[in-house]
C-alpha cells in the first residue's frame, strides 16, 4: 500500500508539472507533499524502476556499439564439464544486428585464456587444445562449432574466449571443468603378417586415440592426428612390447600403430584395434596385429634402358673365332653375322691378334697348317701384343685415328640407350599386374673427340634419335615394344616375366654405323666400314713396317704382307658389311627383369623404378645368345628431387 501511495504521489506531481508546462491557470491550489522520514527520494525512484521492470532504460536505448554479437549456446551460469579423453564441442551463434539475421561465414576465434586447478590456482601444465584456432559460422543458423580435446590432464578448469576479427563483437567467455577419473592401463604386444622379414620392420609408433577415430579412417598412408593423440609409445621392433600405465578408465579408445622399414622414414606397416575399454585400477592385454602396406604401382612411366650386346655377339659366334672360321665353319646365317661382329670387336680392340691370326690362316693355305701353326704358336701372342701396341700407339696418326674411331664405333653399336613408355595396370588381388612397354627413341654415345677430364664427359657425344620423328627409309622401323605380366613381391620388388620385343638389331647396327657415325666423321665421303677402311687404312705403309719383318719367318715378301693386310681388312670389314644385315631375319629380343620401386614422398604410390636389371637373349633361326641390360623409370609428372 505504501508503494502504491508513493507511486500515486509521483503521478500527482507529474500531473501538476504537466499542467504548469501546458499553461494551466494560477488558480490551482498548491499541494503540499509530505514524504516523511521513511520515504526518501531514492525509494520513489526504486518504485518507478520496479513498476517499469521489463522495459529498457535510456542507456539501453542507445545505439549498440557492435554490429555483431556472439551468443554462447551453453548454460553459462555454471561451468561445463568433460572427462579426460573426451572432445567437448564449443557451440556459438553469431547474430548480425545490422541485417537482423544470423551471420553466415564469420570466422570465430577460440583461445584458452586461463587454466586453473579446481582450487583456483594457476595450472602450469595442461594438455587440452582446440581442434582448430578458427571456425566459420555456417548456414542457415550462423552457428560455429569447434572441438576441445581434454586429453589426459585432469583436475583442471579451462577458461575459453570466443571473439571475432577486428573486434566486431564483444568477446564471450566459457568455463570448462575437467575432473579426474580413475586410471586404467593397457599392455600392448605386436603380431605381424606380411612378406617383408620381421627384422626389416623397426620403430613401431603406437598411439591411443579417442573412440571416434575408427579403424576405417586409419592406415599406413594416414597422417596421425597428433592433436587427438592421448598417449603414444615407440617399440623398437616387432618383438617388443609396451604399456600405457594411466589412462582415464571407464572409456573406450582406439589403439593404432604405424611401423617403418629399416633405413626409411616411410610407413610400411600398420595395425588398429577399436573399442579398447579400460576398467578402473586394472590392466587389459592388447594384441595389435600389424599388416604390411601395399604399394600402388599403377601408372605410366618414362624409362631409360641400356642394353649390352657384347656377350650376345661373343656367345652366338661360338666362343673364340677367326675370320677364316667365320667364313667357312659356320652354317647358321645369324650365327655367321655374330661371328663377324665378334671379329670386328677383336679387330678394333686387339688389331695385332686379328691380323696375326688372319695371316696365320691364310699362310697355312700356302705353306701347310702343321708348319705354320708350329711356328706361329711360338710367337703369336707376343707378336700380336707388339703389333697392337704399335698400331694403337706408334703407327702413323691416321692409322691410330682409324682404330680409335673404330673402337668407339664398336662401343656404340654394342651398348645402346633406349627410351620407352612403360605402363603398369591395376594391381590384382594376387599382386600380379599387366604391363606394356613401347620404345620411342634411342641415344648413341660417340665419344671420339671427348675429353675424359671434362666434367660433362658422361653426356659428351650423345646422339639422340627420336624414332617417331625420324623420317629415314634406311632406319629399321621394326623396333616396337612388347606386353608382359609382372608381380609385386616383398613390398617393393617388381618382377617382370619373360616377354618378347621385336628388335632388328642387325639393321639397326648397320644404320648407326653407316648413316650416323661413318657419314659424320668422314663428312659424307664414306657410308660403310669398307669405304672408310679404304679411305684411311694404307696397307702398303703397314707392310713396310713391323709386319714386313715378320714375313721372313715363313719366307714371305713385303708384297705378300700387303696383300694379306688388304685381304684381312676386306675380311673384317667388307665381309661384315655384306652379312650383318642378315640379322634382320626374324630376330626378336626376349627378356625378363626385376627392379626396386621407390616411394620418395611416402604416399604409398610408386614414383620411381630403380636398379632395374634385364636378362634375356636374341633369338635367331637356329641359335640364341644372351644379352644384359639395366633400366630406370620415373612416373610421368613426378619431378625427381635434386640431391
Amino acid at each position: 500500500m505504501k508503494q502504491i501511495v508513493r507511486l500515486g504521489l509521483w503521478v500527482s506531481v507529474s500531473c501538476v508539472a504537466l499542467a504548469i508546462a501546458c499553461g494551466g491557470g494560477t488558480n490551482t491550489k498548491p499541494i503540499e507533499l509530505d514524504y516523511g522520514a521513511d520515504t526518501p527520494i531514492q525509494e520513489v525512484v526504486d518504485a518507478v524502476t520496479e513498476a517499469g521492470e521489463g522495459t529498457r532504460d535510456l542507456e539501453e536505448l542507445e545505439p549498440i556499439p557492435h554490429r555483431f554479437e556472439i551468443l554462447l549456446l551453453h548454460d553459462t551460469s555454471i561451468p561445463s564439464s568433460a572427462m579426460p579423453g573426451d572432445t567437448f564441442k564449443v557451440r556459438a551463434k553469431v547474430v548480425d544486428y545490422a541485417q537482423g539475421i544470423p551471420a553466415i561465414g564469420m570466422n570465430v576465434h577460440y583461445a584458452i585464456t586461463k587454466v586453473q586447478d579446481l582450487d583456483g590456482n594457476t595450472a602450469d601444465e595442461f594438455d587440452g587444445s582446440f581442434e582448430s584456432e578458427d571456425t566459420q559460422t555456417v548456414s542457415p543458423d550462423g552457428v560455429a562449432v569447434n572441438g576441445f580435446r581434454t586429453n589426459l590432464a585432469c583436475g583442471l578448469k579451462y577458461t575459453f574466449e570466443l571473439s571475432l576479427p577486428d573486434d566486431d563483437a564483444e568477446p564471450k567467455s566459457l568455463e570448462l571443468n575437467v575432473p579426474c577419473a580413475a586410471c586404467g592401463c593397457a599392455n600392448v604386444k605386436l603380431t605381424y603378417e606380411g612378406a617383408l622379414p620381421e627384422s626389416a620392420l623397426v620403430d613401431i609408433n603406437v598411439y591411443v586415440l579417442p573412440e571416434d577415430y575408427t579403424c576405417d579412417l586409419l592406415g599406413a598412408a594416414t597422417s596421425v592426428p597428433t592433436d587427438a593423440v592421448l598417449a603414444d609409445r615407440t617399440i623398437g621392433n616387432l618383438y617388443g612390447t609396451t604399456s600405457f600405465d594411466c589412462l582415464p578408465a571407464g572409456s573406450y579408445y582406439t589403439l593404432f600403430a604405424q611401423g617403418h622399414r629399416a633405413g626409411s622414414e616411410c610407413v610400411v606397416t600398420a595395425g588398429c584395434n577399436e573399442g579398447m575399454f579400460l576398467k578402473p585400477d586394472s590392466c587389459t592385454d592388447q594384441s595389435l596385429k600389424m599388416y604390411l602396406a601395399t604399394l600402388n604401382p599403377t601408372g605410366q612411366y618414362d624409362c631409360i634402358d641400356h642394353f649390352d650386346f657384347t656377350n650376345m655377339v661373343k656367345q652366338c659366334a661360338g666362343g673364340d673365332t677367326t675370320l677364316i672360321s667365320c667364313a667357312t665353319g659356320v652354317t647358321d646365317l645369324g650365327k655367321t653375322v655374330c661371328c663377324v661382329l665378334s671379329e670386328m670387336i677383336k679387330f678394333f680392340t686387339n688389331p695385332g691378334l686379328t691380323l696375326i691370326e688372319t695371316i696365320q690362316s691364310l699362310a697355312s693355305q700356302w705353306i701347310g697348317s702343321l708348319i705354320v701353326d708350329t711356328v706361329f704358336n711360338l710367337f703369336k701372342d707376343a707378336v700380336a701384343k707388339i703389333v697392337t701396341q704399335w698400331i694403337l700407339n706408334s703407327s702413323p696418326p691416321f692409322l691410330q685415328d682409324f682404330f680409335r674411331i673404330g673402337g668407339d664405333m664398336i662401343e656404340t653399336i654394342t651398348n645402346l640407350e633406349m627410351m620407352s613408355n612403360l605402363r603398369l595396370s591395376k594391381l590384382n588381388n594376387d599382386y600380379s599386374m599387366q604391363g606394356d612397354q613401347y620404345w620411342h627413341g634411342l641415344a648413341l654415345y660417340w665419344k671420339f673427340g671427348c675429353d675424359p677430364a671434362d666434367p660433362n664427359y658422361d653426356s659428351c657425344g650423345r646422339i639422340p634419335l627420336d624414332l617417331e620423328a625420324l623420317n629415314d627409309p634406311l632406319f629399321p622401323t621394326s623396333l616396337l615394344g612388347g606386353k608382359f605380366t609382372s608381380i609385386l613381391a616383398d613390398f617393393d620388388k617388381l618382377i617382370i616375366n619373360q616377354h618378347a620385343i621385336k628388335l632388328n638389331y642387325g639393321k639397326l647396327v648397320l644404320y648407326v654405323l653407316n648413316e650416323v657415325i661413318i657419314a659424320g666423321i668422314t663428312g659424307g665421303k664414306a657410308h660403310s666400314l669398307l669405304e672408310v677402311a679404304h679411305l684411311w687404312l694404307n696397307c702398303k705403309t703397314i707392310a713396310a713396317g713391323i709386319l714386313g719383318d715378320i714375313a721372313s719367318v715363313f719366307g714371305g715378301t713385303q708384297q705378300q704382307i700387303e696383300d694379306i693386310c688388304v685381304t684381312g681388312v676386306d675380311f673384317v670389314v667388307g665381309f661384315a658389311v655384306s652379312w650383318i644385315d642378315n640379322l634382320s631375319l626374324d630376330t626378336e629380343m626376349s627378356i625378363n627383369g626385376q627392379a626396386r620401386m621407390l616411394d620418395p614422398n611416402c604416399d604409398l604410390k610408386v614414383d620411381q623404378i630403380t636398379n632395374g636389371m634385364n636378362t634375356g637373349f636374341i633369338q635367331g633361326n637356329a641359335s640364341q645368345a644372351a644379352i644384359t641390360g639395366d633400366f630406370e623409370c620415373v612416373r610421368q609428372g613426378y619431378v625427381v628431387p635434386v640431391p
